[in-house]
């Protein structure tokens, strides 16, 4: 009995070793999965970098982020073709960077192939990461057809890119809007920056939802403004005024290069949402 008892002594001393050690390894496991992503997130204010020269070494780093063209991605008939930034981009240090990989498509990407072009553009991918890089974004005006691909080329890429990296998305303001396929599809990414400018006949429609106060229920963590639309600007300041709060990230877009009095005016505008 007394042996007995001594064995029942030992088993529970493991049984409590045991637990107790897959405890701590649990409890590091949820350490290790909680910092593996803790991201940097960009600035309130991120501005749009586009293939020119562009000296911005004004941009205050406390405030304003810069989200930069690094490459353009073109799939035509199945063959993928990289197009590289080089156009000069100066920035003062300590800025947050944000390569932008834009894909242009003839239309020929679907769920049931191309396969190959997901691998072939995200081994890519790491040439775009340095030390300054905190995030990364892709810019593809996807067809109907071609949203469960994109869905997936996001879900590898996700896969591929250092955890501690924001990805970001953008978005066609009908996505946000009437043709919603963003909110139920789970993409993999940390936020969707719906584009208000250059809407072509999208433009009237948006407008008068705006002006309605009509945002579907969205809340928008994100979203994108140019320079040369002040009245889509205002219509946006109205609806964040009185409906979206906080004021979402904004990124800002300009046709021709920055200057510090044009990044500045458009800055103050937003602040202005408020």
């Amino acid at each position: 009995m007394a042996s007995g008892r001594m064995c029942n002594s030992i088993v529970r001393k493991c049984n409590s070793i045991v637990l107790a050690t897959m405890a701590l390894f649990y409890s590091n496991a949820v350490e290790r999965a909680s910092l593996a992503r803790q991201t940097t997130a960009p600035p309130e204010r991120m501005l749009w970098a586009w293939e020119r020269p562009e000296d911005l070494r004004f941009v205050d780093t406390k405030t304003t982020g810069v989200a930069y063209l690094a490459a353009t991605i073109k799939v035509k008939k199945s063959k993928v073709t990289c197009i590289n930034r080089h156009q000069p981009l100066q920035v003062p240090p300590g800025t947050y960077m944000m390569p932008v990989v834009r894909i242009e498509s003839d239309g020929t990407l679907s769920e049931s192939n191309n396969q190959s072009i997901i691998s072939e553009i995200v081994s890519l991918l790491p040439r775009y990461l340095n030390p300054r890089v905190r995030g990364f974004q892709f810019d593809f005006d996807a067809r109907k057809s071609e949203r469960v691909w994109y869905k997936k080329f996001l879900i590898q890429v996700r896969e591929v890119l250092p955890q501690e990296i924001y990805l970001s998305m953008t978005s066609l303001a009908s996505w946000c809007l009437g043709d919603d396929w963003i909110s139920g599809s789970s993409l993999p990414v940390d936020e969707v920056v719906p584009m208000f400018f250059e809407m072509g006949a999208d433009n009237k429609p948006v407008a008068v939802l705006l002006n309605q106060g009509n945002t579907f229920g969205h809340s928008y963590q994100a979203l994108g403004i140019s320079d040369k639309d002040p009245a889509m600007n205002r219509l946006i300041g109205k609806s964040v005024a009185g409906i979206l709060k906080p004021v979402p990230r904004v990124y800002m877009f300009s046709r021709t290069p920055w200057n510090q009095q044009k990044a500045e005016n458009l800055i103050q505008e937003v602040n202005n949402w408020r």
